[in-house]
């Protein structure tokens, strides 16, 4: 037999074990991918309260403290209570309508705030700087002169808002008409004031007395 012929003829027990090679490693593969998986039941969880003052250092939070901050030159502050922050005025009491001697019982009381005074302002005329020279010697009448008449004239006079002389009456003679009535004359054209004022600081028109001595000179 030639080394060709053996060559090729196949040996039965080769081909036996070749087979038997794959199936182990087909069955190998199959039997490797095909599992199972089994899920376990999950595991309870417990948990155990601890009181506050068994609590572990690690968990408990620290508090953060304020950050004091100096303050220069501090000041000492009163401290009032609550209720004596404000305190009002004592109220007056007002009679009711059913108060009072004219009415009978019942009516009940008004409470009202007290005013504050009100300021009087009145103030009375002022008469000028130059009150000296309103009649003076030189304004004598000639016929006075010559009949030697002297005498006292007391006058009243109503002065304007504006301060001037709006009349004016003799209130106490002379004993002489002429000086009278130059005294008047004279009062009403020259004198000049102050107004008054009333009580709420305003002009007003006011009464004003006043006195001239009619003299003649070197007597």
């Amino acid at each position: 037999m030639s080394y060709v012929e053996q060559t090729g003829r196949r040996n039965p027990a080769a081909v036996a074990v070749a087979v038997g090679v794959h199936l182990a490693i087909g069955y190998a593969l199959l039997s490797g991918l095909a599992y199972q998986i089994i899920r376990l039941p999950p595991k309870p969880t417990t948990i155990d309260l601890l009181p506050v003052d068994q609590v572990p250092p690690e968990r408990q939070h620290p508090v953060p403290q304020a950050q004091h901050r100096p303050i220069s030159d501090p000041q000492p502050q009163p401290r009032t209570r609550p209720d004596e922050d404000y305190k009002l005025p004592p109220l007056i009491p007002m009679a009711g309508p059913g108060d009072g001697a004219a009415g009978g019982g019942g009516g009940g009381t008004q409470e009202v705030q007290p005013e504050p005074p009100k300021l009087n302002l009145t103030r009375d005329v002022i008469a000028g700087a130059d009150r000296t020279r309103w009649i003076t010697t030189e304004d004598y009448p000639s016929t006075a002169l010559r009949q030697n008449l002297q005498g006292v004239v007391v006058v009243s006079a109503m002065i304007g808002t504006d301060g001037k002389v709006r009349s004016c009456v003799v209130t106490q003679s002379s004993g002489s008409q002429l000086l009278d009535d130059t005294t008047c004359r004279l009062y009403t054209k020259r004198a000049h004031f102050t107004p008054a004022r009333d009580a709420d600081g305003n002009p007003t028109t006011a009464q004003h007395s006043d006195r001239f001595r009619w003299q003649i000179p070197n007597e």
